[in-house]
């Protein structure tokens, strides 16, 4: 009992003491805790989100933005953010003692978020085709007559699968091709990993 009122005394002042330094602290310089504060929180996310499956979630985003709902959020979003920008640049320049410097800084500041919305619609656009590409790469191996080749594109395809990495109607068609190659393939290893794939296409779409 002695020991563990104890600890909550140390638990206590340790927290006083935390309490009256950030007190103290930001008495004496604010903007220096609140950037303290900034930098500490950023540098927990970046470290939990190395742990994230940004594969995964890329795909997620990819099949979302190509939905009705998420073509609707960003015509939505998009129509957010014009408001918000118009009414800063009007307030900007109608404030300014210098108009044309004013409209100079709102040119370049709309200039800048062009360029960063076309670089990120196009490195999104060249991941999705490269993903694209390889699955059906991967899809024309399962034909081949190398077994050790079905063995590869069967072995990556189950790996897609398993990392829900594939939208619905690729995992349908995999679950077509898996049951036919089930039906005429030999090799005793090539028919496991099939078999092996094929649970997964039916666990993917519980």
């Amino acid at each position: 009992m002695n020991l563990i009122t104890q600890k909550r005394r140390h638990k206590l002042g340790w927290w006083l003491l935390g309490s009256t330094g950030a007190t103290l602290m930001i008495a004496w310089n604010w903007k220096l805790v609140l950037a303290t504060a900034t930098g500490i929180g950023f540098m927990v996310l970046v470290y939990q989100m190395q742990g994230w499956n940004w594969q995964r979630r890329w795909f997620y985003w990819g099949e979302f933005l190509k939905s009705f709902q998420g073509k609707l959020t960003v015509a939505a979003g998009s129509g957010g953010l014009a408001v918000i920008g118009s009414y800063m640049a009007i307030s900007i320049w109608s404030e300014a003692q210098n108009r044309w410097l004013a409209t100079g800084l709102i040119l370049q500041g709309l200039g800048t978020l062009l360029t960063l919305g076309l670089l990120g619609w196009q490195i999104f656009h060249l991941q999705g085709k490269k993903k694209e590409k390889q699955y059906h790469e991967w899809v024309s191996d399962l034909t081949e007559v190398n077994p050790l080749k079905r063995l590869i594109a069967v072995v990556n395809l189950a790996n897609l699968l398993e990392k829900q990495q594939l939208s619905s109607s690729q995992t349908k068609q995999l679950r077509e091709y898996f049951r036919l190659m089930l039906s005429k393939e030999n090799e005793m290893v090539v028919r496991q990993t099939v078999l092996k794939g094929l649970h997964l296409t039916q666990v993917s779409e519980l």
